[in-house]
């Protein structure tokens, strides 16, 4: 069964780059009077969301500056997971959550939350939504568990890339609300599909499913107990994964199958929040057939004409190289 249309494929890499370059968006701080010794008015960001492994009560939330790690704001969850907040800030935060109780998907005991949840905003001096859950988490592990500086954009590309792997094309893990009891969205299927996993693999801890930068090895020993996992969650489901972590892995789509590769670069503009960036993102494509990559390609074409309707992008050209840029967002297709 196809999953995804090559179209909805091309169309979501301009979703990644659309919250890459929004979540780089500056504001600006309002000043007073205009002389030097005028107080410096403080903006303030108001973060609502939730934390979802199920729905996490009474747990503590604690918002930080990502570049310093200073403590800016602290919480506590509601009945349900809800939480709202606000810090006098605008930047990039971590939302770091911890502690409280959930009712666990597949034994419905209640349980303590024993390993810290995490999700990174770009905190616009508005109003922002900051969903926190394992995936989210796992993003972040898969971004800065090797260290270097914490930043929202290279958040988003991980966050994507989770999505991507999990069969979540198009969701954003940092602002959809999971679904967990009566009918599953897709997002709560797949942490239903965590809580099985934790389950059916003794000796498996949360903290060392969102905790671990998995290798090529460790992925592909994950994939198979992870496939079992979901069909207990999910059953019926006819649903299959795989996880390389460095490329989304997209079957079903009816135009791959070939052995050609395609390196789609994409320049134009993209507005938000009143800002107006440039957009310059580099693409690759494997799975096409061998010789077609042109703008002449079909298969292409169809899903390179859906882009000028996300919102915010204008002025869209497309080059096409038959190598790929070092660094280039990669979709091998089957």
């Amino acid at each position: 069964m196809a999953l995804f249309t090559f179209s909805e494929i091309l169309m979501n890499m301009n979703k990644f780059a659309y919250f890459a370059v929004t979540s780089t968006t500056l504001v600006l701080v309002a000043c007073g009077g205009g002389g030097s010794g005028d107080p410096v008015a403080v903006t303030s960001t108001t973060i609502n969301g939730s934390v979802v492994k199920g729905p996490v009560t009474g747990a503590t939330v604690t918002v930080k500056n990502a570049a310093t790690g200073a403590v800016l704001g602290t919480t506590t969850t509601a009945a349900g997971g809800s939480y709202t907040l606000a810090v006098p800030f605008s930047g990039d935060v971590i939302v770091e959550v911890s502690g409280g109780t959930y009712t666990d998907e597949a034994t419905n005991a209640n349980t303590p939350l024993s390993t810290p949840l995490k999700v990174v905003l770009a905190a616009n001096g508005s109003n922002v939504t900051g969903v926190v859950t394992p995936l989210t988490t796992m993003a972040y592990t898969s971004a800065f568990g090797g260290g270097g500086a914490v930043t929202a954009a290279a958040f988003n590309t991980q966050a994507a890339s989770v999505a991507s792997q999990f069969k979540l094309n198009g969701i954003n893990l940092a602002t959809t609300t999971p679904v967990v009891t009566g009918s599953l969205n897709d997002y709560g299927k797949a942490l239903a599909g965590v809580s099985q996993y934790l389950k059916l693999n003794s000796g498996t801890t949360l903290q060392s499913l969102v905790g671990t930068q998995f290798t090529a090895t460790q992925l592909a020993a994950f994939a198979p107990k992870w496939n079992a996992a979901y069909a207990a969650a999910v059953p019926g489901s006819n649903v299959t994964f795989s996880f390389d972590g460095s490329a989304f892995n997209i079957g079903g789509t009816g135009v791959g199958g070939g052995t050609g590769t395609c390196g789609v670069n994409v320049q134009g503009t993209i507005t938000s929040n009143g800002f107006t960036l440039p957009l310059n993102n580099n693409y690759c494509i494997n799975g096409i057939a061998a010789g077609s990559c042109t703008s002449g390609n079909a298969a292409l074409s169809q899903g390179i004409s859906g882009l000028g309707g996300i919102a915010g992008a204008a002025n869209l050209t497309y080059t096409y190289s038959a190598t790929c840029a070092p660094g280039a967002l990669t979709f091998n297709i089957s």
